[in-house]
């Protein structure tokens, strides 16, 4: 379950401030870990196992935290929008992985065990991938141009391993854990990947701003931690699980037949277009920031301090979402999110000039906390109002299912706008150069909103020109301040249609959701 891009994490992460992984609990993400065991009680016999759980649940955390690492060093060298969304396509297996999930529930070695013989080889080749990736770093990410497309492949395989990974730690953990402890595991789910992100994305950029770890040396680190945890795997004993599985064909089959229902389409062309109204917002405002100069460990602090709202929001909103008409909490503040949204222009328009002098500007930085910080609240809301409904609405009859089918269809609806975004506003900016110079003509620097005038750094011979003159090139912001602008309208006209299908999904029972 991708944590990695929720609300906070994912803004800071240099993806996007969806409401698709919050970091306190998120990923691409598709758990309703707010259900936990109501009590610590009675742990005895599952230390073991849910020490081992939150093992693996960490390690699935590392990755995103790596390629949000990655994604801010990108930015800083350079990369386009374009490259940009071409990386983000690497986050997509996690929006996929139902297509796959049958055969990880189903096919296995018996001598092995259901889970392990899936998790010992996937803890492998995640750990060998890393380790490659480090050895071959410097031919990957340089200052004259970085191999996006190899490493988007690359991150794409580790997280179809995590993906794979995901739904084998998810079933075993149902057999690993007592009956009386089972609703732990979300807990660990949750707690671990935040852990798993928050080490390797916040942590990793603060030990490199001050020069204690380089990117190469910190993968191969969790490269080696992935191939020991592989040893902790083997030497856990499996408990079989006595409830009869699907064959893999029935699994699909029950998985198509969720997708037919007249209510799951609508629910769905709702979750695949709700995103669109807020992807520049969301998407694009980070990588303004790091193009402004704002320090990359100044952003991953601030994602940081913001880690308690998506901890707490949820718990504080529950007396809404648990109750009938969850939905009701997104409709009736739709259009503050909308206008809150319309904060970032402000906040890349103000950056101060001197921003990466070295010096702190707290004024500045109270106001971006403060935008960030209500625009995460907004989104925590409607993230927490979905899954909700979700949990409401899933026939607990199909399993897990339903769940992953719902949630596969709602990380799809940030994944296509996050990435059409990214290269819709690439292909209408004019590209800059940005603090070197072309042809003995001086780039500009970005002073409260205006640029001075740049030469241009439209195509592979000027944008070279601009590297060897020590500057680095650089989209316009016209387009996305007019994309921001425009946030209000198309949330309005969305809302407009869409609100009396939200009020339908809600009412008439719960046969419109089961499969006859």
């Amino acid at each position: 379950r991708s944590r990695a891009s929720r609300v906070g994490g994912d803004a800071l992460g240099g993806k996007s401030l969806g409401d698709h992984a919050p970091l306190a609990g998120a990923g691409d993400g598709d758990d309703d870990a707010s259900k936990g065991s109501k009590g610590l009680g009675g742990l005895r016999g599952d230390y073991g196992s849910i020490a081992l759980l939150l093992l693996l649940y960490t390690l699935q955390g590392v990755p995103m935290g790596l390629s949000a690492s990655v994604s801010f060093i990108l930015q800083e060298k350079g990369a386009s929008y374009a490259e940009q969304g071409i990386f983000s396509l690497a986050s997509w297996p996690f929006s996929l992985k139902i297509l796959w999930a049958p055969v990880v529930d189903s096919l296995y070695l018996r001598p092995v065990g259901q889970r392990r013989s899936w998790l010992i080889p996937l803890q492998m080749l995640v750990g060998l991938t890393l380790l490659w990736t480090a050895g071959h770093l410097g031919e990957l990410i340089s200052e004259r141009g970085s191999d996006v497309r190899t490493l988007a492949g690359i991150f794409f395989w580790i997280y179809a391993l995590l993906a794979s990974q995901d739904i084998a730690v998810d079933g075993w953990a149902l057999t690993m854990l007592s009956r009386r402890n089972v609703g732990l595991a979300s807990t660990c789910n949750s707690v671990g990947q935040t852990a798993g992100f928050f080490i390797s994305f916040t942590g990793f950029l603060v030990l490199n701003a001050y020069g204690s770890v380089g990117l190469g040396g910190f993968i191969s680190f969790w490269g080696f931690v992935f191939l020991g945890s592989a040893g902790f795997v083997f030497l856990k004993k499996e408990r079989p699980d006595d409830a009869p599985g699907l064959s893999v064909a029935d699994a699909y089959r029950q998985a198509v037949a969720i997708a037919k229902l007249p209510a799951v389409l609508k629910l769905s062309a709702i979750l695949v277009t709700r995103a669109i109204a807020f992807s520049a917002a969301e998407t694009l405002t980070t990588l303004k920031l790091l193009e402004r100069g704002v320090p990359k460990q100044h952003m991953a602090t601030l994602s940081a301090c913001m880690t308690p709202i998506s901890v707490f929001l949820p718990v504080y909103i529950s007396r809404w979402t648990g109750g009938a008409r969850p939905l009701d909490c997104i409709t009736s503040t739709w259009m503050f999110r909308a206008f809150a949204a319309l904060g970032a222009s402000a906040v890349v328009l103000c950056v101060p000039e001197n921003i990466g002098d070295g010096s702190i500007q707290w004024g500045y930085y109270a106001a971006l906390f403060l935008w960030l910080s209500v625009y995460a609240g907004l989104n925590t809301v409607h993230f927490v109002s979905f899954m909700a409904f979700y949990s409401r609405v899933s026939d607990a009859d199909m399993g897990g299912t339903y769940m992953t089918l719902l949630n596969t269809v709602s990380n799809l609806g940030f994944k296509w706008v996050e990435t059409s975004m990214m290269f819709a506003i690439d292909a209408v900016s004019s590209k800059q150069c940005v603090g070197g110079e072309v042809g003995g003509v001086p780039g500009g620097a970005f002073a409260f909103g205006a640029r001075s005038e740049m030469p241009s750094c439209t195509g592979d011979a000027l944008s070279e020109a601009c590297v060897r003159g020590g500057g680095k090139c650089v989209n316009g912001d016209a387009p996305f301040h007019v994309a921001v602008a425009l946030t209000p309208v198309i949330a309005f006209l969305w809302l407009s249609v869409a609100r009396r299908h939200i009020d339908g999904l809600q009412t008439g029972g719960m046969a419109k959701w089961k499969v006859q």
